[in-house]
C-alpha cells in the first residue's frame, strides 16, 4: 500500500491509496473484493469538499438490482444535498448500517476504513470505468473536482 500526498488540494492536504480505484464524478473509491464484488466508499477528496457531513439514507437495500446513472443513497453536508449515483451496474450485495443518518460522521476521519455500500457488478471487467489513484490525483491537482466555492460541492439533482 502507498498514500500518494498533495497539499495543493484547495489549499488542503489531500491523500489518495493506491489500494483502491477512483470514480471522480462523485468522489468515490472503488475497491475490488473479487468474485465481481465492488465496494465504494467516500474519497479523502471527497470529504474535504463536502466540509463535514450531516446525514446519510439509503435509497436501495441488500438484493436490490441497480443500473448505471441510479441513485443508492442521499448525503446532507453542511454546504449542499446530493443523491449519490452507482457508476456501474449490478446486485446490492451490503450497505454499511453504522453510515446511516448521523452515523456518517465516521467518513469524516476513516475516509478509507468505512466503506459505505457493496455491490455484485454485472460486467466481468469490474475497474475498467474507474482510474488509478495516479490518474485520480491528477485529476484532482488539475482541478477536475466538482467544486462550488471553498470545500464546497454543487448540489447534485438525481439522475
Amino acid at each position: 500500500m502507498a498514500l500518494l500526498h498533495s497539499d495543493q488540494f484547495y489549499g488542503q492536504s489531500v491523500t489518495v491509496d493506491d489500494r483502491y480505484y477512483y470514480y471522480p464524478p462523485e468522489h468515490l473509491w472503488v475497491e475490488d473484493r473479487g468474485d465481481q464484488i465492488v465496494r465504494f466508499g467516500f474519497t479523502h477528496a471527497g470529504v474535504i469538499l463536502v466540509n463535514g457531513f450531516k446525514y446519510m439514507d439509503f435509497a436501495v437495500e441488500p438484493g436490490e438490482h441497480v443500473d448505471v446513472d441510479d441513485s443508492i443513497f442521499f448525503v446532507e453536508t453542511f454546504k449542499a444535498m446530493f443523491n449519490v449515483t452507482t457508476p456501474i451496474g449490478g446486485e446490492i450485495t451490503e450497505i454499511n448500517e453504522k453510515l446511516t443518518e448521523e452515523g456518517i460522521k465516521l467518513l469524516e476521519e476513516k475516509y478509507f476504513e468505512e466503506f459505505i455500500i457493496a455491490l455484485k457488478c454485472e460486467s466481468e471487467d469490474v475497474t475498467s470505468e474507474f482510474m488509478s489513484a495516479e490518474e485520480y490525483m491528477e485529476a484532482l491537482l488539475r482541478g477536475d473536482a466538482d467544486h462550488c466555492g471553498a470545500g464546497a460541492r454543487v448540489m447534485r439533482r438525481n439522475r
